[in-house]
């Protein structure tokens, strides 16, 4: 019977960090910013300190690191996600509900905490930046690669989905506070008509929920402030 071969140290190494950096990113999205320490890490993986420290000299490397290791894990469950929406109509309304589950997800909310902890921290800020354009050069890519034609070359696109962002953004920091579903649910509904309407798929009537500007206007046909 043949003995399993040995690891290189390549390999070994490899296997040292993806287990500190799946450590760290299970206590990051677990307790937080805060809780998530080298010490704190080094009791999940069993691993020597001076082990760690090898591989991310700083907290801040450790912590950025695991970010990493989350963004990537990011990105390729949103392609995976966004390979099963099937092609028709109703595509971008899908990818709006796409967008919903990545934005409301642990790991957005674990990319929330580093953030705050940046904006006070100039060594965490300054390696958190390029990981963050990573993730949002990536995302931007798979947002009009998911989408397909003909919205792929319709110049409003990059703008629709810059406002998608930034609205299923807010709008995940207000549900942390709400437990309102039935609120998150009619703000994702009106703005995929919304959608609808900005890309021309629907009549602009359709962002009133079918009613012409004329029958809300009051008497007179002008608006009040």
């Amino acid at each position: 019977m043949s003995s399993r071969p040995r690891r290189t140290q390549a390999e070994r190494r490899t296997a040292t960090r993806g287990r500190i950096l799946d450590c760290t990113a299970d206590c990051l999205l677990e307790r937080g910013y805060t809780a998530t320490t080298v010490s704190e890490v080094q009791q999940r993986s069993g691993l020597a300190r001076g082990t760690i420290q090898h591989h991310f000299p700083t907290r801040a490397q450790l912590i950025v690191g695991a970010m990493s290791h989350l963004v990537d894990t990011r990105i390729s469950r949103f392609r995976e996600e966004a390979a099963l929406i099937a092609p028709g109509p109703g595509r971008m309304q899908a990818v709006v509900d796409l967008a919903w589950r990545d934005l409301s997800s642990p790991i957005f909310f674990a990319a929330l905490e580093l953030w705050v902890a940046a904006r006070t921290d100039a060594e965490l800020r300054a390696t958190l930046v390029p990981e963050q354009d990573r993730l949002f050069a990536a995302m931007r890519e798979l947002y009009a690669e998911t989408l397909g034609e003909p919205y792929t070359s319709d110049p409003r696109v990059e703008t629709l989905v810059e406002f998608t962002v930034d609205l299923l953004t807010g709008l995940s920091l207000a549900t942390m506070l709400s437990s309102s579903a039935g609120s998150r649910e009619a703000v994702l509904r009106r703005w995929k008509r919304a959608l609808a309407v900005l890309a021309g798929v629907l009549p602009a009537d359709e962002l009133l929920g079918g009613r012409s500007l004329s029958e809300l206007l009051p008497p007179g046909g002008t608006m009040t402030p």
